[in-house]
């Protein structure tokens, strides 16, 4: 199997020094013991801070920029290095400047990076191919996908999914990022978690009660990690059902280069946990999640969240895909679907929807093409209840927006899409009463 999704791990770099740049002093309170606790958000009205309640948020429409640079040596692919990164539309920047500041900041670096990055990437693959010859030399990659996890009025929380070939380097990272979005302030997890003392063991029994088999460092790795580990060296995001921490190879446990664990703490068997203010979210939301990478979410409708995988796989010749596979461990029943032959070179996106009354689909995105954007199909699969039913497909993507953007896909009713079909211009759809997309 071949990990097409492939992404760049100088996005860490940029990410930790936006922090500096946009943290806010004085956040976090440690007690007498040492322990520290959560700063609560809060507006001032004249000498009293009051924490504003919400009881659900608003979806907003981000844009999703990207880029690619790659060279090449006649049929050799020397090097490629792609991005994408999320930015607030026109009308969302009206309404929240300061979050529109900082992401524009966010992606000036990043952009930065990506060029230094490159440069690197050209350098020792031009040293290699002179150095081992066309027959043992490997395409040097450094490329970044840029993931929402939530983004409504509250909050705006984006997974960095990063893949790096270089020298004898090949390695897999995730980052998060979480952003208030009134205040546009980098969230610290104390901000959101009032007792950190109780994730150790809570993330440690999620672990363990899902498909992955392994064994930790020892019995008290989870534990030590999160001692050890400063609160901004965790890696994790706030979605629509909690918050979901990701670990890496030897974090916890010894899962290979590029391996990935994580563990979702849901705010419905934890709701004392969290500041009530960040589990305000919206009815429905669609989220775009990591091929080959465990999601959780609740789709049988009981207190527990459940793990769901999305797993392209390629043919013995490792150039084209053949299939991708679904796995949810409600019926611990693996499901395959055959890849459309248009699409038998190009990514994989899934996203996972829910609408408003209740219902689960995936949208899985194939692409066209590897190095570049291009015509799109979709596969629309309901997965309400924990089983997987193909509902159907349409040659149709996230609406594109000149030069080298897309709309995000983050709201059921409101989903900006491009018709590969009927040639259309990007055009408002809402999920369907059959799952599949309608225009509004």
């Amino acid at each position: 199997m071949k990990q097409k999704i492939m992404l760049f791990v100088g996005l860490f770099l940029a990410l930790s020094q936006i922090t500096a740049c946009s943290s806010e002093p004085g956040n976090d309170i440690s007690t007498t013991d040492g322990t520290e606790t959560a700063h609560n958000s809060s507006v001032a009205t004249g000498t009293e801070s009051v924490t504003p309640e919400q009881t659900s948020a608003v979806l907003l429409s981000p844009l999703k920029p990207y880029a690619q640079t790659e060279e090449w040596d006649g049929e050799i692919l020397l090097a490629i290095s792609a991005y994408s990164d999320v930015l607030l539309s026109e009308e969302d920047k009206q309404v929240y400047p300061a979050l529109a500041d900082t992401l524009e900041q966010k992606n000036a670096m990043l952009v930065r990076s990506m060029e230094d990055e490159f440069d690197n990437l050209l350098s020792t693959a031009k040293e290699e191919l002179s150095l081992l010859g066309a027959d043992s030399f490997v395409t040097k990659k450094s490329t970044a996908d840029t993931q929402i996890r939530r983004a409504d009025s509250v909050v705006v929380s984006i997974l960095s999914d990063s893949y790096l070939v270089y020298g004898n380097i090949s390695d897999r990272g995730l980052f998060g990022t979480t952003y208030d979005t009134e205040s546009g302030r980098e969230l610290a997890i104390t901000d959101v978690i009032r007792d950190m003392s109780r994730i150790p063991a809570i993330v440690k029994e999620e672990l363990q009660s899902h498909t992955w088999a392994g064994e930790f460092l020892s019995d008290t790795a989870v534990e030590d990690y999160f001692r050890d580990t400063p609160a901004d060296g965790l890696s994790w995001t706030l979605d629509n059902n909690g918050v979901t921490f990701y670990f890496g190879n030897c974090d916890v446990a010894e899962i290979g280069p590029g391996g990935r664990l994580a563990a979702t703490v849901s705010f419905a068997e934890y709701p004392d946990l969290f500041e009530a203010k960040y589990t305000a979210v919206p009815d429905a939301y669609m989220t775009e999640i990591s091929p080959d990478h465990p999601f959780y979410v609740n789709i049988d409708n009981d207190a527990a969240l459940e793990e769901l995988y999305v797993t392209p796989f390629t043919d013995d010749s490792n150039l084209y895909y053949a299939s991708f596979g679904i796995y949810i461990d409600a019926d611990a029943v693996f499901y395959e679907f055959s890849a459309d032959a248009a699409s038998a070179i190009g990514g994989y996106h899934p996203y996972y929807v829910k609408t408003q009354d209740n219902r689960h689909y995936l949208y899985v995105f194939a692409d066209s093409s590897e190095l570049a954007p291009g015509a799109m199909k979709l596969r629309v699969i309901d997965i309400t209840g924990g089983t997987c039913k193909e509902v159907g497909d349409m040659h149709i993507g996230p609406g594109y927006i000149p030069v080298d953007c897309t709309y995000a896909l983050t709201d059921p009713d409101n989903m900006i899409l491009e018709n590969f079909e009927t040639r259309e211009e990007s055009a408002a759809y809402r999920v369907g009463d059959n799952g599949m997309p309608v225009r509004k």
